[in-house]
């Protein structure tokens, strides 16, 4: 006979698998920004970020990525909603400007990815 689960702990493991999906998400975004962008500024023009290869790859929505990093605080932007061609000078910067590997625990994440 299967195991039935109920409805509450299968609920519960869902909204932990996404949340640690999106903060794997965010902490890409994160890294990929400072290797788009200007090696002196964490900050990066969204078409410059949109056009990359890699991050064309990875997200499977960069503007809502975007978006769920500007709710958390990791970036702001000047610009409601971010639209491939309408926005590509809306610049993107981190709220965090220590460069990666500065802090504790980042020589762990970049050696993971």
């Amino acid at each position: 006979m299967a195991t039935v689960m109920s409805p509450r702990n299968s609920s519960g493991s869902r909204v932990i698998e996404v949340e640690e999906r999106i903060n794997k998400e965010l902490k890409s975004l994160v890294k990929d920004i400072w290797r788009v962008g200007d090696p002196a500024k964490p900050q990066v023009p969204f078409g410059q970020l949109f056009d990359d290869d890699d991050v064309q790859q990875h997200y499977e929505g960069l503007a809502a990525t975007l978006k769920a990093a500007k709710k958390r605080g990791i970036v702001t932007y000047k610009s409601p909603i971010l639209l491939k061609g309408a926005h590509d000078k809306v610049m993107v910067n981190l709220v965090d400007q220590s460069p990666l590997g500065t802090k504790k625990g980042d020589s762990d994440e970049l050696g993971s990815s």
